[in-house]
């Protein structure tokens, strides 16, 4: 019969050791992971921001109503835009996040199209110029968005820019307000002249008279990282022929995504034109409205229609970094 094997038994420190040794393993992991997710990952994006140096006053003064209407359409809608090349599926980054709106604390004001506006500014040249914009719910009640080159275009900021929310045919129901900073991502200020995929822009406007500008006439709710592939309703303020910019006009259709640049890019069906830049695309879920891209530019090689940045983890940075502005 073999002998009965006996147990060995560790004395209490040596208990102690292993137990120890266990624990600081662990945390070597865990540190490894973290370093490895960190030394992959994508850094997270870097937002230019140009603070205004002209008091909202003197902003407003620049704009009579002659100068509104002189106004030239800003456009990135370059009609060479051909690197373009389609996605087979859906386009999502990173997960689908989503806010809901805020009506305005009028009770007469036509939510959420009470968000969507003409934009004036001067450009780097000094000629009097214009876009479209949307009113977006946001911490300091403050936030446009709109397209980056409206804001920022080949080495020059713009200046004396206002939003004029349900401008029509020089009648601004709820006033103008005066951009105190403009903001864009680091990589549109450095981006090459044909790539559009990162063209977003954001103003953070000062206080009218009436106040601020969300309580006015509301904040749209907004949404990043979406399927492309959905319906879009799309807004603006289109001054090229055969528009003259002084009313808002719109598009519907479904999304197509795009590879561009160094990114990505979507399209729908739509025949505005320059000066709608910036203008809003609007998703709808649940019966709720959320800002989903802006008109920003077309292509010859495929006429009549618009072509939006693709709102991903960059416009969020952007949009983040303006409501806290």
């Amino acid at each position: 019969m073999p002998p009965r094997r006996r147990l060995i038994q560790l004395p209490l420190a040596g208990k102690i050791f292993l137990c120890v040794l266990a624990i600081v393993y662990q945390i070597y992991l865990v540190a490894l992971v973290n370093f490895l997710h960190n030394a992959w990952s994508t850094p997270a994006p870097s937002v230019v921001v140009h603070q205004v140096t002209q008091t909202p006053e003197s902003e407003m003064k620049q704009w009579t109503p002659a100068q509104m209407n002189a106004a030239v359409d800003a456009t990135a809608q370059d009609e060479a835009v051909s690197n373009l090349t389609q996605k087979s599926s859906s386009v999502q980054a990173g997960a689908a996040t989503r806010q809901k709106g805020q009506a305005s604390q009028n009770t007469d004001a036509q939510y959420p199209l009470s968000t969507v506006g003409r934009i004036f500014f001067t450009n780097a040249y000094g000629q009097a110029s214009s876009c479209s914009g949307t009113a977006v719910t946001s911490a300091n009640r403050s936030v446009v968005d709109t397209a980056g080159h409206c804001l920022y275009w080949r080495g020059g900021w713009s200046q004396n820019l206002i939003f004029c929310p349900l401008y029509d045919h020089g009648a601004t129901p709820y006033g103008c307000w005066a951009a105190r900073d403009l903001e864009v991502p680091d990589d549109w200020i450095n981006a090459r002249p044909d790539d559009y995929h990162h063209d977003l822009g954001i103003a953070v406007v000062a206080a009218n008279s009436q106040g601020l500008l969300t309580d006015q006439v509301g904040g749209v709710g907004w949404a990043y990282n979406q399927a492309a592939e959905q319906a879009f309703s799309a807004y603006g303020y289109p001054a090229g022929a055969p528009f003259d910019g002084q009313s808002r006009r719109s598009c519907e259709g479904p999304g197509t995504a795009w590879a561009h640049g160094e990114g990505t890019v979507v399209s729908i069906p739509c025949d505005m034109t320059g000066g709608s830049s910036g203008g809003p695309w609007f998703i709808q879920i649940g019966g709720n409205w959320y800002l989903n891209g802006h008109n920003d530019f077309i292509s010859r090689f495929r006429p009549n229609h618009m072509y939006s940045p693709y709102y991903d983890d960059t416009w969020h940075a952007l949009y983040d970094r303006a409501q806290h502005t």
